[in-house]
């Protein structure tokens, strides 16, 4: 008796842990087969034709290479334009991918070319200097003492700094900033002389 009781015991135990086996989704073959990875997301295939690094396939979408910068998921991740290394641009900056369409360069010439030179007066010493056009081109630096040039001398020292020393400036073939405003329109911050290849074009 004993034994048979151990028996039927054993038997109870073991119907037990199947009905409970059974009862999991994931486990019975009657779903297909479903495991906790492979549970579709709407929206998505998770098949075969998966995505970059096994990421499901949104459907409809035919992957097509690379990811490029159109405003299309072309490489079929769920994620439009990711990812994308900004364009170096010749002249200095980068290009950044915007709303499918890479940005322009950054204009290096706002207002003068990097690294040219223009004549400036100073109320002091000298009376004369230079000033160097920015590394973004959009302003001079500023102005940096240096002896006047032969020709407009004898300016510098008797006039100083005076309308009369930037005419020199002018007549002798440098580009000059305008601080006695000698064409009279009010601007004294521009420039006036041979400033090609200092000022930007138009």
């Amino acid at each position: 008796m004993e034994t048979m009781g151990r028996s039927l015991a054993a038997c109870f135990v073991a119907l037990v842990l199947a009905g409970c086996a059974r009862t999991n989704p994931l486990d019975d073959d009657t779903d297909g087969g479903l495991d906790a990875g492979s549970i579709d997301r709407p929206g998505f295939d998770a098949g075969p034709d998966s995505g970059r690094d096994g990421a499901p396939v949104p459907i409809g979408c035919a992957p097509a290479g690379d990811e490029g910068c159109n405003g299309t998921d072309d490489d079929c991740d769920g994620e439009i334009d990711e990812d994308l290394v900004p364009m170096v641009c010749e002249g200095g900056g980068t290009r950044l991918c915007i709303a499918g369409r890479w940005s322009a360069c950054p204009r290096r010439c706002e207002h003068c070319i990097p690294g040219s030179e223009r004549i400036c007066f100073l109320s002091y010493c000298t009376y004369w200097g230079v000033q160097t056009c920015a590394a973004d081109g959009r302003a001079f630096g500023p102005c940096a003492e240096r002896r006047a040039p032969d020709e407009c001398l004898s300016i510098a020292l008797n006039r100083r700094d005076s309308p009369e020393l930037e005419q020199c400036c002018v007549d002798n073939a440098y580009c000059c900033s305008d601080k006695h405003d000698l064409d009279g329109d009010g601007d004294r911050a521009e420039s006036l002389g041979s400033c090609e290849g200092v000022l930007c074009g138009p």
